[in-house]
């Protein structure tokens, strides 16, 4: 297989148990990954929107449904009025940590079907391509 080829089945493959994972807490797929993007301090809607590769009037109706679920917030930033921030709420932060908790183990359950000396190279190797990724959206 050539590289295309393997980062579309890594994706599909992946997309697929987020899938899963999400309709074990009642999300969406497009739903826990609006989650997993909003950090502890917020977000702007529009940085927010270009992390998730969308437009912003869509962003804002999947934020307004997470705001009704009680997961998120929207707030004006202190320092620059004109910039609206998306937080997680204790809910929504707890959604989190148990997502993030159900990753670790398919982390770990991955890793059972990898030799040893190739895990320690999966880290770097990915941090890379997540890197290259990021370079070439920002052209």
């Amino acid at each position: 297989m050539n590289i295309p080829e393997l980062l579309t089945d890594l994706t599909t493959n992946y997309n697929a148990l987020l899938r899963q994972y999400a309709s074990q807490l009642s999300l969406t797929a497009p739903q826990a990954f609006h989650l997993l993007s909003i950090s502890t301090d917020g977000i702007s809607m529009s940085g927010l929107a270009h992390k998730l590769g969308v437009d912003n009037s869509t962003l804002t109706r999947n934020i307004q449904k997470l705001e009704k679920l009680g997961l998120v917030f929207r707030k004006q930033d202190v320092y620059d009025k004109r910039v609206i921030k998306a937080y997680l709420t204790q809910k929504g932060q707890a959604m989190v940590e148990q997502f993030e908790s159900l990753l670790l183990d398919l982390n770990f359950s991955m890793m059972d079907y990898i030799e040893l000396d190739d895990q320690q190279n999966i880290p770097e190797m990915l941090e890379k391509l997540v890197w290259a990724m990021d370079c070439i959206r920002e052209k």
